[in-house]
């Protein structure tokens, strides 16, 4: 997905396969790049699309190569998928990343107060979700001493107000995920949209959004600005003509913009 970016630079050392969660009898796994000297000791939660049913951790390899490049930690991780996990277990999923990361930070060498997330897609939404909300299940077993708020996020077409905008032909999509009908789950869809946690606490938002994206309107992106300016929250977005649902590495707008979101979480972490 953003391979260019991965010709930049020799590959960081890696350790990869790193269980994280044992969540319903499943190891849940992330990959971990090292940061280049010298080190920031911010980290930075890199979580992949797929519409919750599907993606790969590995399809991040390429901005993974970059954060480590900046000198942040990068943990590319899996979560669980629907239909076999509904909303809001892969919510749970990524929330327990972060946990963990603060749970090992001496070990990881990072700093627990310094950590952020980025996504694309169903990966940004989720990300979103970290910077705007503490830890959901207040039942937890895995390190639940931790605190699951990320401090900045990286928002790459992710979805952030899912009663809004989106056709009737998504209504398959909202079932598997959910686990009932759209017009039965008010309920579920407030609770699943990052917009709903809005508030002073809200962690500052990078966003990347194509102007031709057929999958996740760029209305989702500019309601997510809209409210988070009334908040008064920071918000730096990046509409980029011609970009579809994807980051196209020859697209030199796409390369500068995510190199620029990059740039912002390792400025906004180090403050």
């Amino acid at each position: 997905m953003l391979a260019i970016l991965a010709l930049l630079f020799v590959s960081p050392k890696v350790d990869l396969d790193v269980t994280y969660s044992k969540a319903t009898g499943q190891d849940l796994k992330m990959d971990i790049y090292h940061p280049e000297a010298p080190a920031t000791k911010a980290a930075v939660i890199v979580i992949h699309g797929g519409a919750w049913i599907g993606g790969d951790r590995k399809d991040m390899k390429p901005i993974c190569e970059l954060i480590s490049k900046s000198g942040m930690l990068a943990a590319s991780i899996q979560y669980r998928f629907a239909p076999k996990t509904r909303w809001p277990g892969f919510y749970d999923d990524v929330q327990t990343a972060v946990r963990y990361l603060r749970a090992n930070a001496q070990k990881l060498g990072i700093d627990p107060n310094r950590i952020g997330a980025t996504g694309a897609s169903a990966g940004g939404h989720l990300a979103l979700l970290l910077g705007v909300s503490d830890t959901r299940d207040k039942q937890t077993s895995e390190y639940p001493s931790f605190p699951s708020r990320v401090s900045a996020v990286l928002d790459i077409f992710g979805p952030t107000d899912m009663s809004r905008d989106y056709p009737q032909s998504y209504d398959m999509l909202f079932m598997t995920i959910l686990g009932k009908a759209r017009k039965d789950s008010a309920e579920e869809i407030k609770a699943a949209s990052p917009v709903s946690y809005i508030d002073k606490r809200t962690a500052p938002v990078f966003i990347i959004h194509g102007l031709a994206d057929p999958v996740v309107p760029v209305a989702q992106s500019k309601w997510l600005e809209s409210k988070l300016k009334t908040n008064g929250t920071f918000v730096e977005a990046h509409y980029i003509d011609g970009m579809k649902h994807e980051l196209p590495p020859t697209n030199e707008e796409v390369v500068k913009a995510v190199t620029a979101g990059v740039a912002w979480l390792k400025a906004t972490l180090t403050k």
